[in-house]
């Protein structure tokens, strides 16, 4: 996980995680905590519940992705 992309989605474009979120049927807040999760604990997964991992995987991953 491109760690740098995901601090730079949370500070610069919080925008994009709440129109997704809300896209997909999340609670935006819930979105923006996995994001502070991930970066908090260096990208590990595997300290996300399967609720925060289903969060990061039709939220977060994309935007991601998308920016590189």
């Amino acid at each position: 996980m491109n760690l740098r992309q995901l601090n730079l989605l949370h500070d610069d474009d919080p925008a994009a995680i709440r129109a997704l979120a809300d896209e997909c049927g999340l609670d935006p807040v819930l979105a923006f905590g996995v994001a502070k999760l991930l970066l908090a604990n260096d990208g590990n997964l595997a300290s996300l519940s399967p609720r925060q991992r289903q969060c990061f995987e039709q939220v977060l991953r994309p935007l991601i992705e998308s920016r590189g």
